[in-house]
């Protein structure tokens, strides 16, 4: 990767007879919230929401984008200058990943998938780049039409434009776990035939006499022969992603993003030829560059590769195969293309170039909802300005991604790790830093946005003034789909951050993201699940290196009335979902459910449990989650043997809105405050007491407003380690976290992300705050609030929010309940019932 390699992109530009201009300086580095610095290259055009595909027309005039996010639409951009000439689509029309431009019979047509809506659209394509619409390909849902559709994702043409080929990636327990390819003839948009392929199917291009298709879940190249509508496998890598079919060379790239390689396939002999790395070595064998789109100068010569998590497009030799380096890009690029004069490259970021999202007030009707304030944009690279100066550039991209914010390394050297050897993890709901801390003169909060203070959420106030105020701490996800990944593994795979989008906006999928994919427990079942990050869980790790640990709630599965081929049910409810926790997981601890307690406040104070509570759960009858911890804890502190690694999912402070018959939202934050005291006082009355560290964060920010940036969010670290009243003002994110525990654990970390990250230094070199910590009980009108039928939008709280799921599109909504029921207009919030 050094001089020979990359003179050469060098000198293929100059042998095109490319003008080498004055090149502008690098933009100024920013700091995304994930803990990686963008500095992005060229020219931006905003596209909408979450673009993950690109299209060139045949004639090299415009390029298409496609988005799966909140504001999908098809964008029209001039190649040469890349801007926005035109645009199709809207909240209603949705669109995923597949996209196609060919000319056929003299018309220049462009197709588009159509996710949910099972069909593919037909455009035709003006001179301008303007788009009139055809008829469309219906792609007929499956035989339970009300449970899922096909979801039509990548698209393709057989070189005669007689026929498209239609990747079906929904994959369900209904189908045996399989997608499709449809093959429509292109004049009567008739369906010929459907061939089964392995499960989750993304991409489809044509060579050479055959359909080759990537399946994201199981690593499999399907080769389809679709006159016989035979099917061969060929093992590539994890979650295949995208295809760039080379007819040239006759060879076809494959880029697996879970394993950070590209494959190279000879067509013609139908093997594989080469495996490609595209990590740098700066990151050893640590995952986390996520390869997808992929594009070719016009010669062959050079290969181009958006690298999602290295927020970077590697470039590569293909005379050589071997990786030249990399060009900046913004965040999170999934897709490229370059001009058919080979002079521009176009890169396709789909959270845009913009580190820092504030969502300070709630604007419009459903306020300033993160995913759908983060703007996916294009970029227009002139590769003469850039490639002469790829050593320096590939050097920042290093450097961006492996020491962010200065040495992190050094960090990690610094750390001051407490003679500790007990951690326990406490995963909470969808708050942001000025929700609930932003009443706190000491940090940097805006109490207008404080929904949750003091009186509500006595504990975290206290134990933040004492133990430790954190306050430019983010979240890495927008949504708790993308958190419970983030939290638990430090990444979430490419399946998971297209999805999250698509799911989150309304625009179908299932939420795939805690273990199951349609609802089953795969991972039980031997089969991979799709969502799966490139190094595991946490508790994946305590496993492979001996660290004992203990489950409460994390990847618990929600019980099913679907049947599987045996009659067994889909899912067995409150059971782990993954191998690893089976038997490490106390099944008396209740998964989600707004309407079952964290703590035994309630108790108490002799409230009247609202008339939807759930009193009790589990073989002991426990009235809380809190006690159900609780007991074991006593059980461990008796015998003297609690896991090294603790993990609990407290749930409540999610709230369910304004639904009448349930606890209202200040009554469940309430409620999740004195769970998280009961915690601290029952260790810091043990005998873990100076042998514990306590690290309690929430899986994302998505549900309230913050003036600093929507993923800030609060956290607490509490030990006796932990020097009184310290504020600190440091970068921290929730791999920061994971990084924390993994140095307090001796366990090694999991992808680029945990093992770069600043561990949060929390931590003195003397057990001086050490004085036994007694839980502060909310006030009992708090408590015992209950939402009546009047309350602030009360029908929409019982319309949108289910008390055993966390939400995807109703979480928007629910911004503005909780506004509105707590914070809004006089007159707007709830009527309540106090429960006495």
């Amino acid at each position: 990767m050094r001089a020979v390699a990359l003179l050469l992109g060098f000198v293929l530009i100059v042998a095109a007879g490319l003008a080498i201009r004055q090149f502008a300086p690098s933009p100024a580095p920013q700091t995304l919230v994930v803990g990686k610095v963008i500095q992005p290259l060229g020219n931006q055009q905003d596209v909408g929401s979450f673009p993950d595909n690109l299209a060139m027309s045949p004639d090299g005039a415009f390029l298409f984008a496609t988005d799966s996010g909140f504001r999908q639409q098809i964008s029209v951009l001039d190649a040469f200058s890349g801007k926005l000439v035109g645009k199709v689509g809207d909240a209603k029309t949705p669109l995923y990943y597949g996209l196609a431009c060919a000319t056929i019979d003299g018309t220049t047509m462009l197709y588009a998938s159509g996710g949910s809506a099972d069909k593919v659209y037909a455009y035709r394509v003006g001179a301008d780049g303007s788009l009139e619409a055809a008829d469309s390909f219906d792609d007929p849902a499956s035989v339970d039409p009300e449970k899922v559709g096909r979801f039509p994702a990548g698209i393709c043409l057989t070189p005669d434009g007689s026929k498209l080929l239609v990747v079906e990636n929904e994959s369900t327990p209904s189908n045996g776990f399989h997608g499709a390819l449809a093959v429509f003839d292109t004049k009567t948009r008739s369906l010929i035939k459907r061939i089964e392929l392995p499960a989750f199917p993304l991409a489809v291009a044509y060579q050479d006499g055959r359909a080759f298709c990537t399946c994201e879940r199981d690593g499999a190249l399907a080769i389809v022969d679709i006159d016989r509508g035979h099917v061969d496998l060929m093992r590539t890598g994890d979650n295949e992603s995208a295809l760039l079919a080379d007819a040239r060379n006759h060879r076809l790239f494959v880029s697996n993003s879970n394993s950070d390689t590209v494959s190279v396939i000879d067509t013609t002999r139908r093997k594989l030829a080469r495996t490609l790395e595209l990590s740098s070595r700066a990151f050893a064998s640590l995952r986390g560059g996520t390869p997808l789109g992929m594009t070719e100068t016009p010669d062959g010569r050079l290969l181009f590769v958006a690298m999602a998590d290295m927020n970077a497009v590697a470039v590569v030799d293909t005379q050589s195969m071997k990786l030249a380096g990399y060009l900046p890009a913004g965040w999170y690029p999934t897709a490229v293309q370059i001009s058919r004069d080979g002079r521009r490259l176009f890169v396709a970021n789909a959270k845009g170039v913009q580190a820092k999202n504030p969502n300070g007030k709630p604007v419009g009707a459903l306020g300033r909802y993160a995913p759908n304030i983060i703007e996916g944009d294009v970029s227009t690279i002139s590769l003469a300005e850039v490639m002469p100066r790829l050593i320096e550039l590939t050097d920042e991209v290093v450097a961006d991604c492996s020491t962010p914010l200065g040495r992190t390394d050094m960090a990690a050297k610094q750390f001051i790790k407490p003679n500790i050897g007990h951690v326990i993890y406490v995963i909470k709901e969808n708050r942001t830093y000025d929700q609930v801390l932003g009443d706190m003169p000491e940090g940097n909060g805006d109490p207008d946005l404080c929904m949750f203070p003091k009186d509500v959420t006595p504990n975290q106030h206290a134990l933040a003034a004492r133990f430790g105020l954190f306050d430019n701490f983010y979240a890495c996800a927008e949504v708790s789909a993308d958190g419970w990944n983030w939290s638990t593994a430090g990444i979430a795979n490419e399946y998971t951050e297209r999805n999250v989008f698509t799911n989150y906006s309304g625009h179908g999928r299932s939420y795939d993201f805690e273990g199951t994919n349609n609802g089953a427990p795969v991972d039980l079942d031997g089969e991979r699940d799709v969502a799966q990050p490139p190094g595991g869980y946490i508790w994946d790790q305590c496993a492979r290196q001996g660290v004992s640990y203990r489950n409460y709630g994390f990847f618990v599965a929600f019980g099913s009335d679907e049947k599987r081929p045996n009659g067994k049910p889909l899912a067995v409810d409150n059971a782990p979902d993954r191998k690893a926790l089976v038997g490490h997981t106390c099944l008396d601890f209740r998964r989600f459910d707004l309407d079952y307690p964290d703590s035994d406040a309630w108790l108490k104070l002799g409230v009247a449990p609202a008339p939807k509570q759930l009193k009790s759960y589990g073989s002991h009858g426990d009235p809380s989650r809190i006690s159900a911890w609780l007991r074991e804890f006593h059980g461990y502190e008796r015998r003297g043997d609690l896991p090294k690694f603790t993990m609990l999912r407290l749930p409540r402070n999610h709230t369910a809105g304004t639904t009448s018959g349930m606890s209202s939202p200040r009554a469940c934050v309430a409620d999740n405050d004195y769970a998280v005291g009961r915690l601290v006082e029952a260790v810091s009355h043990s005998r873990y007491w100076k042998d514990t560290v306590i690290c309690i964060l929430e899986d994302d920010a998505q549900a309230g407003y913050d003036h600093v940036d929507c993923h800030r969010s609060p956290i607490l670290v509490v030990s006796p380690y932990c020097p009184a009243g310290q504020h600190d003002g440091n970068f921290y994110n929730t791999d920061s976290m994971l990084r924390t525990m993994e140095l307090l654990l001796g366990l090694k970390p999991m992808t680029q992300y945990d093992a770069l990250a600043r561990p949060i230094a929390a931590f003195g070199n003397a057990s001086s705050n050490d004085a036994a910590y007694d839980a502060i009980l909310p006030a009992k009108e708090i408590i015992g609030e209950v939402n009546s039928s009047s309350a602030y939008r009360a029908a929409d709280s019982a319309r949108l929010i289910s008390r055993y799921q966390e939400e995807s599109g109703p979480d928007m909504e629910l911004n503005d309940i909780l506004w509105g029921s707590t914070i809004g207009k006089p007159g707007t919030r709830p009527n309540l019932v106090r429960r006495r």
